[in-house]
């Protein structure tokens, strides 16, 4: 019986390779990345949320929305909603892609607020692929969901 030297790269090199295909094996029917479907548990887009004294203000990247018509923002007191649909630019079958990261598909994501504030006086908008949402803070009142134009 011989011995076989032991190459512990060699194996880390081929977990890896097993791994990376693994990942791309589920991941090519699905194309979603950090998007959500509507009913799915999953992340929306990537955003940052802080306060000054007289607002909160949540910025949101947004890569590949072609116009503020295809992102929908609403707010109540106490929270903010996100909803579009990134379109894939050209029309491919899946099984043409030799490799693809980009992200398309529809998006849904509803984001709890650290305070109170005032949705009738929020402000939006997109430029460069960042949403920026600006609400004014409020003393506590009432719900209500306010639908908020973006320019």
């Amino acid at each position: 019986m011989g011995f076989t030297r032991w190459d512990p790269a060699h194996e880390l090199q081929a977990l890896r390779h097993q791994m990376n295909r693994l990942l791309d094996e589920t991941m090519r029917g699905r194309r979603f990345g950090w998007w959500r479907r509507p009913g799915l548990p999953e992340a929306g887009p990537r955003l940052d949320v802080y306060q000054t004294d007289t607002e909160v203000v949540v910025t949101a990247e947004l890569p590949g929305i072609e116009s503020k018509e295809d992102v929908e923002v609403t707010a109540t007191e106490d929270s903010l909603s996100l909803k579009g649909e990134i379109k894939r630019g050209q029309d491919l079958r899946d099984e043409n892609y030799y490799h693809s990261e980009r992200y398309y598909g529809a998006f849904q994501r509803t984001l709890p607020l650290p305070v109170k504030v005032k949705p009738v006086e929020a402000r939006a908008t997109y430029r460069n692929g960042v949403l920026e949402v600006r609400l004014p803070k409020a003393e506590p009142g009432r719900d209500r969901t306010v639908r908020i134009d973006v320019h």
